[in-house]
């Protein structure tokens, strides 16, 4: 029998092609078209003040007759505090030395982790700005969630939707369960682990049933925990995220108290918000425009939904859709969104974004908002104490590794909320539940 390259198999080499090829959507939509004004952060809080109120007494009379008593102007304060984005990264010596060179890695592993949780930490305030600052992932979506290490979900983001419960879950995330109506932790002896997330949008699975706890409930929040022992809230995700667009521009359904001022009280720190839309229409969206301009004289410079909302407006504008001349042979039945280009409506774009909310369509006045991001720390690695990479453990727990961590800290703003409004509860979506590659 001659050779052939299955008998001389142990002399071939096998050749590496340079590079790591990007399996990560690393996009962040909604970071890159916010255009924060951003602000440095001291002190125990910023503090603003708001004029809210007219003096009342202004009255036409008759002569010599009585005129209204003396009233005066109001005002609201704002305090405005610091959110703070952790993260870490683990290394052992070898796993860095080894790297080091083209001939012994494809990277440099310590390059490669280091840039690449930085890219994460950018991904995780994405999800954030998308978000009510609440810290919540979904909601439990079952009336006994205890019995089975399936965990049935709901609410992406705490965002009242029934659809793509496991939007924001990752797997090999710890979770733990928060009771809405008092904010305390639900007890469990281990925080339950994601160790699968189901396709179809709808649960994940964790590692053991018994770790969801006895006591959970239908429609709890489910937060990330930091570890599995955690038995404190302060532990949790759970109200210590920035706030996102979601509870800026809002009318209290997620945010009842804005930075300190009563949104009931003070309408214009409250945006127009319709709870239950329904189906959408030019009318209702012309009416959305109406009602900014009457309430602060806004002009809506851009309107935000996922993809799934914005072909409903595709579907808007199909039968009004027409074609000149040079290309009646070979009408395109697209428009622009088909290169995920901004579809305009009335010259104003539409801007679909990955992680937004999946019913829901903002209206913002880009030019008369104010959106701020207040800043003490935008983003680096912890060395405080003259190192980034700090050595594992003392004495007997000591190890030959290495934990760097890296700190973001900040609050996002919106100082007149009035100028933008939101259609929650948009109907006739057909959603297709897909993950961004590497979530």
């Amino acid at each position: 029998m001659g050779a052939d390259k299955q008998a001389l198999d142990a002399i071939f080499k096998e050749v590496f092609e340079e590079g790591v090829s990007e399996g990560v959507n690393q996009a962040n939509p909604l970071r890159d078209l916010i255009k924060t004004e951003r602000v440095p952060f001291k002190g125990l809080e910023i503090v603003k003040l708001m004029h809210t109120s007219r003096n009342v007494s202004p009255m036409f009379v008759g002569e010599d007759g009585a005129f209204a008593d003396a009233g005066q102007q109001g005002y609201v304060r704002f305090a405005i505090n610091q959110k703070k984005l952790m993260s870490r990264l683990r290394m052992t010596w070898e796993v860095m030395q080894d790297s080091t060179s083209t001939e012994g890695a494809f990277i440099s592993a310590r390059k490669s982790e280091m840039q690449y949780l930085i890219d994460d930490m950018a991904h995780r305030d994405e999800h954030a700005l998308n978000s009510d600052g609440r810290g919540v992932l979904g909601l439990v979506d079952e009336a006994t969630p205890n019995g089975d290490t399936t965990l049935e979900l709901d609410a992406p983001g705490g965002i009242t939707n029934d659809n793509f419960g496991n939007r924001y879950f990752s797997n090999g995330m710890y979770i733990a369960f928060v009771n809405p109506n008092t904010g305390g932790l639900r007890a469990s002896t281990t925080k339950a682990k994601v160790v699968a997330i189901n396709t179809d949008g709808t649960d994940v699975t964790v590692d053991a049933a018994a770790n969801i706890g006895a006591t959970t409930a239908n429609s709890d929040y489910v937060v990330q925990a930091a570890n599995s022992s955690v038995t404190d809230v302060l532990d949790t995700s759970y109200e210590h995220a920035w706030w996102g667009v979601m509870a800026l521009v809002d009318d209290g359904t997620y945010r009842a108290n804005y930075f300190g001022a009563v949104r009931a009280d003070v309408p214009a720190t409250s945006a127009y918000v319709t709870a239950s839309t329904g189906a959408l229409s030019t009318d209702l969206m012309q009416r959305v425009s109406d009602v900014v301009d009457q309430k602060l004289k806004g002009k809506v410079g851009i309107i935000l939904c996922h993809h799934s909302t914005r072909r409903l407006v595709i579907q808007l504008t199909d039968s009004d859709r027409r074609y000149t001349q040079g290309n009646l042979m070979r009408p395109d039945p697209a428009t622009v969104a088909f290169k995920q280009g901004d579809v305009p409506f009335g010259d104003v774009p539409v801007r679909a974004l990955r992680d937004f909310p999946l019913d829901v369509m903002m209206f913002l006045d880009v030019n008369n908002m104010g959106f701020k991001e207040y800043v003490s720390e935008p983003g680096k690695w912890v060395d405080e104490d003259g190192s980034v990479l700090v050595r594992v453990g003392t004495g007997t727990s000591g190890r030959d590794a290495f934990e760097a961590w890296y700190r973001m800290r900040k609050q996002y703003f919106v100082e007149y909320p009035a100028y933008c409004a939101r259609l929650d509860g948009i109907t006739g979506q057909t959603l297709v539940v897909q993950r961004p590659a590497g979530s």
